[in-house]
């Protein structure tokens, strides 16, 4: 059965997504990882091209409703975050950090919208940071958030106890075994060439097969947690919470719209996507 995984912007999809790709690796499973609708050109649906290249794994990074239901039979993990700190994590994002062109696609809007936010006060830029995540809140405000396909997680949860809720999504995804002698060191073996390291295993896997697993040890996720570390994908020394306003990795941490969205952004917000907030237990 399909595995599927739907990030949304600004909501630690780029962490969640470089766990996904590494736990494949170990296991041999191919990914196909969407992030607009072109990347289907060719197709009448979504669905016919996931029918098509049969990933075992599909990840979308901007994931619509009409689209999710051109699939075939799956298990999927949908990533959300508070409304608002996407909007404050965006703001400072697009005006100083995130790429213009991601995963290979261009984003000619951020150009426009970057040049606009470098022109105006931090006020203000909220106020248009708040127009410009249409793109990303419609999506979620047209959710349909009781899929029994679909298990919802928050942001805010997989951050406070990552390696519980990794365990959560690793057993919905039927990806999870159990720990036993030589497992860690098939998971080494089997991620030599996509780490490059250790140095002998790199090359001899260069002749030699990978080691057939079916499921992952539950001993690899504090590794893997570890090698995808807030302080390390921020490149920095930095803990959750210690700021980089030009950093990817900004702030690491839940709940920072309370030092920067007023009560007219807040105003804004409701009046923009009315209730979203509440309807998403926030």
């Amino acid at each position: 059965m399909l595995r599927a995984f739907f990030g949304r912007h600004k909501s630690a999809s780029t962490w969640a997504r470089n766990i996904i790709h590494e736990a494949a690796a170990v296991l041999d499973l191919n990914i196909i990882t969407v992030h607009v609708e072109e990347q289907w050109a060719g197709y009448p649906t979504l669905g016919d091209m996931v029918r098509d290249k049969k990933p075992d794994i599909l990840i979308m990074t901007r994931p619509f409703r009409k689209d999710i239901e051109t699939l075939p039979p799956m298990k999927a993990v949908h990533l959300i975050r508070d409304p608002r700190d996407i909007i404050v994590s965006g703001y400072f994002s697009h005006r100083n950090s995130h790429p213009e062109v991601f995963g290979g696609v261009a984003w000619p809007e951020l150009i426009t919208h970057r040049k606009r936010l470098l022109e105006l006060d931090k006020d203000a830029g909220l106020a248009e940071e708040i127009e410009f995540s249409n793109l990303f809140l419609e999506p979620m405000a047209s959710w349909d958030y009781h899929d029994p396909s679909i298990l919802e997680v928050r942001m805010e949860d997989m951050i406070a106890q990552p390696e519980q809720m990794w365990v959560k999504l690793f057993t919905h995804y039927e990806m999870l075994g159990s720990d036993g002698p030589g497992k860690m060191s098939a998971v080494t073996w089997n991620l030599a060439p996509r780490r490059q390291k250790p140095k002998l295993a790199k090359h001899m896997r260069k002749v030699l097969p990978r080691v057939p697993l079916r499921a992952l040890p539950p001993a690899y996720l504090p590794v893997v947690l570890d090698r995808y570390s807030f302080t390390r994908l921020s490149g920095s020394k930095r803990k959750p919470g210690e700021v980089d306003e030009n950093n990817h990795y900004r702030k690491g941490v839940a709940g920072d719209w309370e030092n920067h969205l007023t009560p007219e952004h807040l105003k804004l917000i409701e009046q923009r996507w009315p209730g979203l907030v509440e309807r998403l237990g926030y």
